[in-house]
C-alpha cells in the first residue's frame, strides 16, 4: 500500500496507501546497483509459520552471523516489500522478514493488532527463531511505530535502530494547526474516516490506539540511531489540498522528522533527495549504505 506515501502524517499516509499498493510490484526493481559481486542470498535459509501465541506469523530468515537485522514493513505491506534490499543486506549478516498479524500470509488470530501487540508478537517470533542478538531494527513508515514500541519494551536486545520515513505521533495534531479554510475542511473529512470502531480487528482499526501507545512508551535505548527522511515531501500528496497547504505540510513533515532524530542522543538524520516515501524501493542504497555502516559499528 505504499507506492507514493508522502509521510507528512499518519492519517494522510493511510489515505495514500489505500490506493497505491497495487502498483508497487511494477515499481520494484529487479536488480540492485551492486548486486553482481554479491553471493546469491535471495533464497531464505528458513521460511516457516511460527506460533507466537494465539496466531501464526509467516517469516523468512536470510544470511548468517550477528547482529540480526529485522525489517519491519509499513502499514499493510507484506515482507516481500523488502526484496529490493535483501540480497545486499543478507550478504552482510542475518536478516529476518515477517508479515504482521493479518498481513500477507500471517494469521490475524483473536489478539489485537495494535502496535504494542505487534511488538510482543515480534519478540516471541525472534526468540523462537533463535537468531543472534543484538537486533538492528529497521521500520518503514507505520513499521517505525512497531520498532519504537519494541525497542522501548525490550531495550537490552536492541543494537541499532533505523526509521525510514516514519511518522511522528504528533503529526495529526500539528497538521491541524497549520491548515485553514477549505484545506482544513478537507483534512477533517479525511481524518473522520479513520476513527476507532467498536470492534477493532485490523491494523487500520487500531491506528489511533497505536499512536497513543507510541506517545506513552518509554524512552528508546541509546544505541546507533538513524532517521532516513525522503527529500520530496510532497510526492503523492492528495491533490485536494491547495499549493500553499502542500508546501506547508511538506515543511512540517521535515520538522517532525527532526523530532524523531531527537529521540536518541546522538541520533543522525539523512535526508535522501530525489525520492518519495518508499526510498528503499526507489533508491535501495539509501537504506543499504547506512545499515551496513551500522552493522560494522555494532561489530566493533
Amino acid at each position: 500500500m505504499f507506492q507514493r506515501l508522502c509521510g507528512t502524517g499518519l492519517i494522510l499516509a493511510i489515505v495514500f496507501s489505500l490506493t497505491a499498493f497495487s502498483s508497487v510490484a511494477q515499481e520494484r526493481r529487479t536488480s540492485l546497483p551492486h548486486q553482481a559481486p554479491v553471493p546469491d542470498t535471495t533464497a531464505p535459509r528458513t521460511e516457516e509459520m511460527v506460533d507466537v501465541g494465539g496466531r501464526k506469523l509467516h517469516c523468512r530468515v536470510y544470511g548468517e552471523r550477528g547482529p540480526t537485522v529485522v525489517l519491519v514493513s509499513g502499514f499493510g505491506a507484506p515482507q516481500s516489500y523488502w526484496d529490493t534490499v535483501l540480497p545486499e543486506i543478507a550478504a552482510q549478516t542475518t536478516v529476518v522478514t515477517f508479515d504482521r498479524a493479518g498481513v500477507g500470509k500471517s494469521e490475524i488470530g483473536s489478539l489485537p493488532t495494535h502496535g504494542l501487540q505487534s511488538a510482543k508478537d515480534l519478540r516471541s517470533l525472534l526468540g523462537q527463531l533463535k537468531v543472534p542478538t543484538p537486533y538492528v531494527l529497521v521500520g518503514h513508515s507505520y513499521g517505525g511505530n512497531v520498532v519504537r514500541l519494541f525497542a522501548s519494551s525490550y531495550p537490552d536486545s536492541v543494537g541499532g535502530i533505523i526509521l525510514e520515513d516514519s511518522q511522528h505521533e504528533d503529526a495529526l495534531e500539528e497538521q491541524r494547526k497549520i491548515l485553514e479554510g477549505e484545506d482544513l475542511d478537507q483534512f477533517e473529512q479525511l481524518a473522520a474516516r479513520f476513527g476507532t470502531p467498536d470492534d477493532p480487528k485490523t491494523e487500520l482499526d487500531y491506528i489511533n490506539i497505536t499512536k497513543e501507545q507510541v506517545r506513552e512508551s518509554k524512552p528508546l535505548p541509546e544505541v546507533p540511531f538513524v532517521v532516513l527522511t525522503a527529500g520530496d515531501r510532497n510526492a503523492g500528496m492528495p491533490p485536494m489540498f491547495s499549493e500553499a497547504a502542500r508546501k506547508n505540510l511538506g515543511e512540517l513533515g521535515l520538522s517532525l522528522q527532526k523530532r524523531l532524530v531527537a529521540l536518541v542522543p546522538g541520533g543522525k538524520q539523512i535526508v535522501v533527495e530525489g525520492v518519495g516515501h518508499n526510498m528503499h524501493v526507489e533508491k535501495p542504497d539509501a537504506l543499504i549504505n547506512p545499515l551496513v555502516q551500522m552493522i560494522k559499528e555494532i561489530r566493533k
